[in-house]
């Protein structure tokens, strides 16, 4: 009874905190959302409610891959713990390599040589029962999906045995996120039957995978074994368990040692491949990984590649130490130096970008193709400018944080992970390259397409775009959005407020709407008016110079919102003598008004002209930006 009571309270404060948060100006909300918030799974002030829930699962898995031939073979026992209130009557699994099945959906082509039947599920049972020879209604398989409709329904708190042996071809010619890189090397994402998401939101998360749209796991426990043939060497997720066992004494030493020192040091180099001095028998080898509380697995395999390894201290206090590799073609350009790279942004990302240490005991950055993260793990292609080397090796490393850390549903909200991974390292960035700018190359690219059809808002769900409107609005519009809240908050109490949400949300499931509510705490300032021009409405930036009075020692210019997306104002004045005078003011300036009427005394009576900053601050046309003084 007084447990009753308690949330009965509980929801009248929740329902008079919503009423007054919504009676302000709040921006618009979606049903489901709102729904979520009156139910108590999620609150209005960017916590997690007291009826918040989140589904597990437990995987045991049991693989052999054979790199000549690109074959898989698995087996899954999985324990699926539903926490939620509700009774399940279906599970949902995900066969990401139905991808390439004959007649699939894609975003983009593949090789007829990768085009398959599909994933082959030889076995699957759910508490011993199995479903595969009954009634075709108990298994229904969709795109990516497979869809279990269970004999007996999972009631809430309770869990179920799933039973899954399945095999399939790695792409040798699509290599797009993971397949094979040479002769002897694959990276292998996306392989396991995976159990989706069933949350607050939406329920089970049944979107197919179609190439485009890339996380949204729960955060489970892996336990993997995975065997291949001798000579060949196998990365992966999580904590190798037993490396004892495969490495030769010499190898060994040396992987020790990099675990203890901030020095660089070759694991494996090519003698090494060449002399096979790498194991300790002569046989195949299988490589067993743990970990838990992890969103994805996923690992690599060469016979070739040379293998660097450091670590470096994330956590001065408890002087915790993060293991970092790079695994790579001998003729890689600039790969050698990526594990120092890497090794350099973990350390600025755990004392200076986020603030907080690095959230998982290592990783390895693969040469392979593209860029693409996983947990632990990275898929980076070849850069041959070391700039580009560095942006790439530090925007999959940031993704540890979003989504690998806070579990950002990326096929609907792509925008939030993307744009805060482009937008929070770009201090580091600009450290590590010299003359590099990035926030200066992030709102060139958004004036290029900004208030194009490209350029759609941002709550549009991401898994309505595709091709580079999706890559617009994951990275180019978020990234400078967020450049513009730092601005606007102020960079204290934005990274604060970024930290906070990282903490509440660790392991966990936010929505846009926890992000901004956490952001709001950390400012006195009102938001919703920039939040809904810049995240819910479609438009541009552009400010111009209007009317223009002056006398001898003071000069009053009217600045004019032309564009409907606010910015900051950046004017420079330019003098005869070659110097320049800065004045700046805040995009609060915009809050009420489309004019602003800027006054600033003169240093004497030879200006030159002014101009507004395009560079620093979002403007579609730059030609309204000038004015030059007449001297006639």
């Amino acid at each position: 009874m007084i447990h009753n009571m308690r949330r009965f309270f509980w929801f009248l404060i929740l329902g008079l905190l919503f009423d007054f948060y919504y009676s302000n100006g709040q921006s618009f909300i979606p049903y489901n959302i709102e729904k979520a918030i009156k139910s108590g799974t999620r609150t209005d002030y960017g916590f997690p409610g007291p009826e918040y829930f989140q589904n597990r699962a437990r995987y045991h898995i049991n693989a052999e891959f054979n790199p000549k031939t690109g074959e898989l073979d698995g087996k899954a026992d999985i324990v699926y713990f539903n926490n939620s209130p509700d009774t399940l009557r279906k599970i949902v699994i995900r066969l990401y390599q139905n991808i390439g099945k004959k007649g699939g959906i894609r975003d983009e082509s593949f090789h007829a040589d990768d085009i398959h039947d599909g994933v082959s599920v030889t076995v699957f049972q759910i508490n011993n029962y199995d479903l595969l020879g009954q009634s075709k209604y108990r298994i229904k398989q969709e795109g990516t999906n497979l869809t279990a409709f269970l004999v007996k329904p999972l009631l809430p708190s309770d869990s179920c045995k799933i039973a899954v042996s399945w095999n399939f071809v790695m792409p040798s010619v699509h290599v797009h996120r993971y397949g094979k890189y040479n002769m002897g090397s694959y990276f292998v994402g996306y392989w396991y039957p995976q159990v989706a998401v069933y949350d607050d939101i939406d329920g089970w998360d049944k979107m197919n995978y179609t190439g485009t749209h890339e996380f949204y796991n729960d955060f489970n426990d892996f336990d993997v074994s995975i065997k291949v043939p001798k000579n060949y060497m196998v990365w992966a997720t999580g904590n190798w368990k037993n490396q004892e066992k495969i490495l030769s004494s010499k190898v060994l030493q040396q992987l020790e040692k990099a675990h203890c020192t901030d020095e660089i040091i070759q694991i494996i180099g090519q003698n090494d491949w060449e002399e096979k001095k790498i194991f300790s028998k002569k046989s195949p080898n299988t490589f067993q990984f743990m970990k838990d509380n992890i969103s994805d697995f996923a690992f690599a395999v060469s016979n070739n590649y040379l293998w660097d390894a450091t670590s470096v201290v994330v956590d001065s206090l408890i002087q915790r130490r993060v293991w970092v590799s790079s695994v790579y073609d001998v003729d890689a350009p600039n790969f050698k130096n990526v594990a120092a790279i890497a090794k350099d942004v973990i350390r600025d990302f755990s004392y200076n970008s986020y603030g907080i240490p690095f959230p998982f005991p290592g990783i390895t950055i693969f040469n392979g193709e593209g860029g693409m993260e996983y947990p632990m793990m990275v898929n980076n292609g070849n850069m041959f400018l070391r700039d580009a080397t560095v942006f790439l090796t530090m925007h999959e490393i940031a993704h540890s944080y979003f989504p690998f850390l806070t579990g950002i549903n990326e096929r609907k909200y792509s925008w939030l992970d993307e744009g805060l991974t482009t937008y929070l390292p770009i201090e580091t960035e600009s450290a590590m390259n010299s003359n590099y700018y990035p926030i200066e190359l992030i709102v060139k690219k958004y004036n290029a397409e900004s208030g194009s059809e490209t350029d759609v808002p941002l709550f549009v769900p991401a898994y309505q775009t595709r091709g580079y409107t999706y890559q617009f609005y994951s990275y180019i519009r978020p990234a400078t959005a967020f450049f513009l809240f730092e601005e606007y908050m102020g960079r204290k109490s934005f990274r604060k407020a970024i930290i906070e949400f990282i903490r509440i949300w660790k392991y966990k499931h936010p929505t846009p709407y926890d992000f901004f509510a956490v952001l709001k705490k950390h400012t006195n300032k009102d938001m919703n008016w920039f939040i809904d021009a810049w995240f819910f409405t479609p438009g541009w930036p552009d400010l111009a110079i209007g009317e223009v009075e002056m006398d001898k020692d003071s000069i009053s210019i009217e600045i004019v919102k032309k564009g409907s997306l606010p910015v900051p104002i950046i004017l420079t004045f330019e003098y005869q003598d070659g110097s320049y005078e800065v004045v700046k003011r805040s995009i609060e300036v915009w809050k009420e008004n489309d004019r602003y009427l800027l006054n600033q005394s003169l240093q004497g009576s030879n200006i030159k002209g002014f101009h507004l900053d395009y560079r620093l601050v979002p403007d579609k046309d730059h030609t309204n930006n000038h004015y030059l003084i007449n001297t006639d």
